[in-house]
């Protein structure tokens, strides 16, 4: 007992005597178990949020749908029909079911002056709404749903719509819908954007309305305002298999049980909580990595201590056990650190993630991060730190205490190489564990120390010539370039760390940078205009003359530059040069494209021709038709050959057919904005044909802008503003984006501890160098300049790699893109910014010199008469 005693006792001074250095191999510790507590603590977040209550989330017992069924395109082969309704009414008198509770979901409700993404609208029977859970309404406090829209005419709102119109309660909102009708719909209250039943969908993103069905009937025609899916409720969970069975059974309807929709979700999640994990081990693996640098620093400077302790009776295995206990220690106490900042990191994380997520998180004090925080951290640090502790034990007292050396014993080729292999194994074991794959987990661990052995090899030999390279004058200049490639191991290490966190970052950067620009690109410049309008599917009606009637309308509107109208219709090729296609009759998309005054729409002005002509105002009543380049080499057409098309009937019965002549092929745009497909034909040939809708593209100066919307609003049902569109996409961008860059920081925030870590080992280390320095007359902010450039060459030339990698990348996207799109070209030109990589370098080498300062501010203010009288 007494032993062990000894051990504890010696272990444990051992890490109070580090000071400074043990501070810093904890604060790594920390850091990896922070990342890996915040991320494990978020996974379980999404995971409680998501399937947190079964029977809320999913709607009802069961989910009803219609099943798919081919051979037409009617609206009653998706929506529950009043006979489909009828029978579940039977269900329900049949003891089958005790309830059910329809979901009615519009997509084309218009609000008058709002010109940005379409609300959604769900219609529900509040006597029934929610069959489970609570549909949370944040204003007025205390009431419900069923409480609220009782009444007709009557909506509530959810958050981020409310906000973003600026409601109040009792406010009028004037909408249409599919039958043309305008009503007044009076806000009484604001919601969550959580919706029992609707667990992803775009109201979550772009804002909702819910209202009773009586209210939708006003404004949508009786084949409209049929619901899409159907809750059910069960007497219990006992007959829920029977009782889908029945409802399934010779009917049109297709069920999933709320369990079997958690299933579904928990696929999922369990992905993203494995990423999660990977992601914090990863975070961990950085932390084990300081925890071995501090060791073999700490037991390079006792040698002779431990020689001594030897030369008394202290056996091989009784030093491996002491030191290893010393890492766990150090483990031990950044574990705990580490949990409580992991639980505040998750906090910041978690804003960022219901973001992503478009819906507020579920929070709570999880133990099993933090047991899984403590029990990984604690390992981790034992694992990595038996590497030293092996090289401490090697320690040979006569050797040492004859040459009075303070060098590490080298563990030799083959040990090294097994302890490796261990440690690997039992890091793949650990993260086996937490994904739950043992196997896997192994395979990860492996491949994991492949490619970091070659990042790092890569990096040690660029450090290595970094070193061999001319250097200034300046003597503060040379000793850090010496130092800088002294330990190119330990330097390395920490180089591939910042490297690997700024990679992410930029790449990210430039990603979302370059997907910002060429939307907007597109839209302000390609395609020429900042609003778009259309009819048809609200009323409207998409005849020639009222399309006619339309434009004449809006061109007298204040401040309206330009209108095109344009449209399509969806045919099948019944033969080409009448017979029937190779590959049988299929489905096309006709795009109408509309002359006015010898304009067209958008960029057609300079499109390249591969054979033939284009199309020409003169072409406005012609069945002639424009064909890009991969579909006519695809079907094997030239120009002169006649298309057969008919249009698509909806009501089963036979339409005529309409022939048309090849008279031009294009080459594909490399635009982004093209709303032409692949066959293009005159306006007023897919207005005969019969189309869905009729777009309106216009040009409305920005001063007039806002006056303009309105006033076309009230000619063309739904307008729609680009340039708030294009900030709404935006915003989505940035939050979607946000998630992975928090992820890329935290490495670069590890980076920058190794950086600290590295450089209070080297003061270590360089002790006496430091103290000779300050004996000769070096003063203290030149000792603090070696350092500073030292640590500022980390930073610099893990910020070149990796925002030079970044920047590869992102050009090398362009470079490999594939003309799949139909368009000869990628849609989006990924390019980078000088000025932002400027600012990621300066990132970079900031948070090396910040950590250089914290960790050898103390160290450079010592006496060089202290240093050099122990020494």
């Amino acid at each position: 007992m007494k032993r062990f005693k000894f051990y504890f006792t010696y272990a444990w001074r051992s890490v109070l005597r580090g000071g400074q250095r043990s501070f810093f191999a904890i604060l790594c510790v920390a850091v990896g178990v922070a990342a890996l507590v915040a991320l494990q603590v978020l996974g379980s977040s999404i995971q409680d949020t998501l399937t947190g209550d079964t029977k809320a989330q999913a709607g009802g017992d069961i989910v009803l749908r219609i099943a798919n069924s081919r051979g037409t395109n009617t609206n009653t082969n998706r929506v529950f029909t009043t006979d489909d309704q009828d029978r579940l009414n039977k269900f329900k008198s049949d003891g089958v079911i005790t309830e059910w509770s329809p979901l009615i979901v519009q997509s084309t409700i218009r609000l008058r002056n709002y010109f940005s993404f379409p609300p959604t609208l769900y219609a529900v029977d509040p006597a029934t709404y929610p069959l489970y859970g609570n549909f949370e309404i944040i204003e007025p406090k205390g009431k419900n749903l069923r409480e609220l829209i009782g009444q007709p005419g009557t909506v509530v709102v959810s958050k981020n719509l409310w906000e973003k119109l600026g409601l109040k309660l009792g406010q009028d909102l004037e909408a249409s819908g599919s039958n043309g009708q305008n009503i007044k719909l009076k806000v009484v209250g604001e919601s969550n954007i959580v919706l029992p039943g609707v667990i992803f969908g775009p109201g979550q993103f772009f804002g909702f309305m819910i209202t009773s069905i009586p209210t939708s009937a006003s404004m949508y025609d009786a084949a409209d305002n049929l619901p899409s899916q159907v809750f059910v409720k069960t007497s219990s969970d006992k007959v829920l298999d029977s009782a889908k069975q029945t409802l399934t059974s010779g009917t049109r309807f297709r069920g999933d049980t709320a369990y079997e929709i958690q299933s579904q979700l928990t696929k999922g999640i369990s992905i993203t909580q494995d990423f999660l994990s990977y992601i914090g081990l990863l975070s961990l693996l950085v932390g084990g990595i300081g925890v071995i640098n501090t060791m073999l620093v700490v037991i390079g400077r006792r040698t002779t201590e431990i020689a001594t302790v030897k030369a008394l009776g202290l056996k091989t295995r009784q030093t491996l056990f002491i030191f290893t206990l010393e890492a766990l220690f150090l483990g031990i106490m950044g574990s705990l650190l580490g949990v409580i900042l992991g639980e505040l990191l998750g906090l910041g994380i978690k804003g960022v993630a219901e973001g992503f997520f478009a819906r507020p998180l579920v929070w709570s004090l999880y133990p099993g991060p933090i047991i899984i925080g403590m029990l990984v951290g604690v390992i981790t640090s034992g694992v990595f730190g038996f590497l030293p502790s092996y090289a401490a034990a090697r320690v040979r007292p006569a050797v040492v205490l004859r040459a009075q050396s303070t060098m590490v014993p080298r563990i030799g080729g083959i040990p090294g190489f097994i302890i490796l292999l261990l440690m690997t194994l039992a890091l793949g074991i650990i993260a086996g564990v937490l994904i739950k794959n043992l196997v896997l987990g192994v395979i990860i661990a492996f491949i994991t120390l492949l490619l970091m052995a070659v990042l790092v090899g890569v990096l040690w030999l660029i450090i290595l010539l970094f070193g061999l390279l001319p250097t200034p004058r300046n003597p503060a200049i040379k000793m850090a370039v010496r130092s800088f490639s002294r330990n190119r191991g330990r330097t390395a290490t920490t180089v591939m760390v910042m490297v690997v966190g700024l990679f992410f970052i930029s790449f990210i950067t430039f990603v979302a940078d370059s997907v910002k620009s060429s939307i907007r690109e597109a839209f302000d410049i390609q395609l020429g205009y900042n609003t778009i309008g259309f009819t048809g599917l609200l009323a409207g009606g998409n005849t020639p003359e009222i399309t006619a009637n339309n434009i004449a309308s809006l061109k007298q509107i204040q401040g309206m530059q330009k209108v095109f109208p344009s449209n399509f219709a969806s045919v099948r090729l019944e033969a080409i040069n009448g017979s029937t296609p190779s590959g049988g009759r299929i489905t096309i998309t006709l795009d109408g494209r509309a002359y006015i005054n010898g304009e067209s729409t958008g960029n057609t002005a300079t499109q390249k021709i591969a054979a033939g002509r284009n199309l020409t105002p003169e072409d406005a009543d012609q069945n002639v038709i424009l064909l890009y380049k991969n579909t006519a080499d695809a079907l094997g057409l030239k120009t002169g050959d006649k298309l057969t098309v008919r249009p698509q009937s909806t009501t089963g019965q036979t339409s005529q057919t309409t022939e048309l002549e090849v008279v031009g092929i294009a080459e594909e745009f490399t635009s982004f904005v093209n709303f032409e497909d692949s066959y293009v034909v005159p306006y007023n040939v897919v207005a005969k044909l019969g189309t869905p809708f009729t777009l309106y593209y216009m040009l409305i100066d920005r001063p007039f802008k806002q006056a303009a919307l309105q006033n076309a609003q009230a000619i063309v049902p739904t307008v729609l503003d680009l340039d708030d569109l294009i900030d709404t996409f935006n915003r989505l961008l940035d939050q979607i984006l946000a998630f992975p860059l928090i992820l890329s920081l935290l490495s670069l925030f590890s980076g920058a501890i190794l950086v600290a870590n590295n450089v209070a080992l080297a003061v270590l280390e360089r002790r006496t160098e430091i103290g000779v320095l300050k004996a000769v007359g070096a003063k203290r902010r030149r000792v603090m300049s070696i350092l500073l450039w030292e640590s500022g060459l980390v930073g610099f030339l893990g910020g070149l790699i990796g925002i030079g990698a970044g920047i590869l990348l992102a050009l090398g996207v362009n470079t490999f893109s594939s003309p799949s799109d139909g368009r000869g070209a990628s849609a989006i030109t990924f390019t980078w910014s000088p000025g932002v990589a400027a600012l990621l370098m300066l990132l970079s080498i900031g948070l090396a010199l910040v950590a250089t300062l914290i960790s050898a501010w103390g160290a450079v203010q010592e006496k060089p008469l202290v240093v050099l009288r122990y020494e």
